[in-house]
Order: structure tokens, then sequence, then C-alpha cells
């Protein structure tokens, strides 16, 4: 079962189901998308609006708008390989990039303090012995 991170933006969890999905080569439409438990809580037009802001034409030019398009005539009901767009998928990246830099800052930090301890512990303990 897949956990749902709710406290993530729209963007982000649609950018990254989008990428799970051409992961694995699998095709999807809007209403498909919209009734995933990974994007669970995210409605069909919230996430037509999104994927035509971050996602290329799937097939011939103009098949975003029209695949995207929630209007009563099932075209957000296609199958398709959607991919993201160069921006999308390089802010993406970039986003990646500061989260680990973030993860490494922490690190970083605890090995600072456990470096400082060591260099206190071996000027103390050559003091307590003499």
């Amino acid at each position: 079962m897949t956990v749902v991170d709710k406290t993530k933006p729209d963007v982000l969890r649609v950018t990254e189901y989008i990428l799970e999905q051409t992961k694995i080569n699998t095709t999807f439409s809007v209403a498909s998308a919209a009734k995933s438990p990974e994007l669970n809580g995210i409605n069909n037009y919230r996430i037509a609006q999104i994927m035509q802001d971050i996602c290329l034409d799937p097939e011939e030019p103009g098949s975003l708008i029209r695949f995207t398009t929630i209007d009563g005539t099932n075209m957000d009901n296609i199958f398709c390989r959607w991919q993201l767009n160069a921006n999308a998928y390089f802010s993406y990246l970039s986003f990646q990039s500061v989260e680990q830099a973030k993860i490494s800052n922490k690190t970083a930090v605890k090995t600072l303090r456990l470096a400082i301890a060591a260099i206190v512990i071996s000027v103390i303990i050559p003091l307590i012995v003499a």
C-alpha cells in the first residue's frame, strides 16, 4: 500500500507520479491519475491544470490540451505515455538536489560535533592520566 504524503504540494505530487509512471513505462490518463492512491485528494481538474503546465504533448502537437481538457467529452480518459517538459524535469532535479543538500548538511553538522567531542576527549584524557 502506498503511503500518501498530503503535506507535499500538489505540483510535486503530480510530478513524482508522472516520473514514476514513466519509469515503469505505464500509460495513464488524467481521469485514472485522479483515482490513483498516490494522488489521493487531488481532483481531475487540478491534475489536468498541473499537467498542462509541466508535460509535453503525449502524441501529436496539440494533444496535451485535448487530453487534459475536462469538458464531458471523455478526452481526459485517454491513456498516454506522459513526459515532463524540460523545464519541469530540470526544476524537479534541482529540487531533489536541494533536498539532498539539506540531508548532507545535517550529516556534516553531526560529524562536526563528533569530531569536536573527539578532540575534547583526546585533550582531557591525557590531562587526567598525568
